[in-house]
């Protein structure tokens, strides 16, 4: 076997490159990758403007990538931690050093300082998009509010679904919250007779509770629980205020978020809950800011 015919074997030459250097790196500046830059559309002037085709390669490339985010690596370590072929990795290298992402560097390759900057972009992309589609019934379930969830505060959240064989999950896991916690925050769009029977019952125990409630919701909950809805507000540990723009079901414990989203019945679809102190920092905010437009509700 020739050298020309190893090259090929080994998946060196590729795409219809040509004057590979042995070990299947070029110069990045040599006319032939000057060249092929061109050709391909992936010169980093492309990649700096935003070129469709050079991030769907960043992404797809995102594990060679990572393996080296802790420092230079030769091929065959590059090959021990990514499942790619060679003349895969020879082809993504080549690319992403045509974008100016990676550099060869003493028989080695390493990123670049904008490769740096753009796996740890990518990196945090991917788990935003990740953590956006776990939390999908819930954004798509509150409209025009979605946008404004910082979803990148809710990656180690806990989802609980109503499912058709257990229709009350999602209900019995914000009995729970309630019960747990020692202060309760919250607003809220619908009222229901459980909502009502463990906020008493904790509430004639001690537990203080602010609730910002739609208006509608007020009016429900005196006109069909009078008793207990004056005999909470007497003791001082209940607060009610009344908006008319809440955008879904919010509950701010000592150290905890979880917001629920119901369907047209008034079922509590889905709670997602959060311990991030920067998901209940911006709770808080949100809570606050909608406490300032609220009416107080007196005996």
């Amino acid at each position: 076997m020739n050298d020309e015919t190893a090259r090929y074997r080994d998946g060196v030459v590729a795409d219809g490159g040509t004057d590979a250097v042995e070990d299947g790196r070029e110069d990045g500046n040599s006319p032939e990758a000057l060249e092929r830059r061109s050709r391909n559309g992936m010169d980093s002037d492309t990649a700096t403007n935003g070129s469709h085709e050079f991030l769907l390669e960043v992404i797809r490339r995102r594990p060679l990538l990572r393996s080296l985010q802790s420092g230079a690596a030769s091929t065959g370590e590059i090959l021990g931690s990514v499942d790619m072929s060679r003349s895969t990795v020879h082809r993504a290298l080549n690319s992403l050093m045509d974008g100016g992402l990676v550099e060869d560097c003493d028989d080695e390759y390493r990123l670049t300082n904008v490769g740096q900057i753009v796996v740890q972009k990518s990196e945090t992309f991917g788990t935003q998009t990740a953590t956006a589609l776990s939390l999908d019934q819930f954004l798509n379930a509150i409209d025009g509010h979605a946008a404004s969830i910082p979803v990148e505060h809710f990656t180690e959240a806990t989802v609980v679904r109503r499912k058709a064989r257990q229709p009350h999950a999602t209900i019995h896991r914000i009995i729970e919250f309630i019960e747990q916690a020692e202060r309760l925050r919250m607003f809220s769009t619908v009222i229901s007779p459980v909502y009502v029977d463990v906020g008493y019952r904790e509430m004639m125990d001690g537990m203080e509770i602010a609730a910002i409630f739609d208006e509608a919701v007020v009016d429900i909950m005196l006109s069909e629980y009078p008793e207990k809805a004056y005999e909470t507000i007497s003791t001082g540990n209940f607060d009610v205020y009344a908006h008319d723009g809440l955008p879904f079901e919010l509950f701010i414990s000592e150290e905890k978020v979880g917001m629920a989203a119901h369907n047209d019945n008034g079922n509590a679809e889905i709670l997602v809950e959060c311990c991030d102190p920067a998901a209940v920092e911006w709770a808080e905010d949100l809570y606050s800011r909608h406490f300032s437009d609220a009416k107080s509700l007196t005996l």
